[in-house]
């Protein structure tokens, strides 16, 4: 099935974990990306494989903090690919302070999660415009909606995905795009990773662990390719009626 068959997408963030797993998944789906990423290594690698199996994507080494960056990327992925019909603003930093963040901490967070996905956004609403419509999906969290410790500075930036997803609906209707968030809960990444092994804990015991998967309905940790998929169903025409929307993929953990 070719749920995507003929469309554009442009993913930031796209050279690892939720990023990378929707570039290939989109690319599967018939889609050409263009993966947007700081990291050239990981993005070309990435641009590579999917064009091993046949699918069409395209690397730009992007710096979504930078707005020269993003425009330079856009006029890469329309001259590469003639047209934009998707945009997943999925890139990030995790800058995990409470009340004692720095100035620099603020802007570092702030420039990329906030300001950097509105950049992103108005460079590539144009083009989506130019192609009869589409849809944008960002990638908000749990941490959208809940107050967790020492969280401050990441839970304020993913709460403002949560306003700007219903604010650029909105805006963005009469122009036939659709602006939806999915929302994950914890995932097995590489940053995630990387903390549980700092913990002794592999991953079925970070599965099990009451602070990790253990603290949702489903007891373990999402898979990337999960979150994935909630992506491209928002994406796709199977969700040509839902705007505005804020899907949740938590295993259940904001329910409780």
């Amino acid at each position: 099935m070719s749920r995507l068959a003929g469309k554009v997408a442009v993913i930031t963030g796209g050279a690892d974990g939720i990023g990378k797993a929707t570039c290939e998944l989109f690319a599967a789906e018939g889609c050409a990306v263009v993966i947007a990423d700081v990291n050239v290594e990981k993005g070309k690698t990435v641009a590579r494989e999917i064009a091993g199996r046949g699918g069409r994507a395209l690397f730009v080494e992007t710096d979504i903090a930078r707005e020269p960056s993003i425009v330079r990327m856009v006029a890469q992925a329309v001259q590469a690919f003639s047209k934009i019909d998707i945009l997943v603003n999925n890139a990030a930093v995790f800058v995990l302070k409470g009340i004692d963040a720095t100035v620099e901490e603020w802007r570092q967070i702030l420039d990329v999660n906030v300001i950097g996905v509105s950049l992103v956004s108005k460079h590539v609403v144009p083009e989506i415009r130019k192609a009869g419509g589409g849809a944008i999906v960002n990638l908000g969290s749990i941490s959208s909606f809940i107050a967790q410790p020492q969280f401050v500075t990441y839970n304020a930036t993913k709460a403002a995905i949560a306003s700007m997803t219903r604010c650029m609906a909105l805006d963005l209707a009469a122009d036939k795009i659709r602006v939806n968030a999915v929302c994950p809960g914890t995932v097995w990444t590489q940053i995630v990773e990387r903390l549980t092994r700092e913990k002794g804990m592999d991953r079925q015991a970070a599965d099990a662990d009451p602070t990790w998967g253990g603290a949702c309905m489903l007891k373990r940790l999402a898979d990337t390719s999960e979150i994935a998929k909630a992506i491209l169903f928002l994406a796709s025409d199977d969700a040509s009626y839902i705007t505005a929307a804020h899907l949740m993929v938590d295993g259940g953990y904001t329910a409780v």
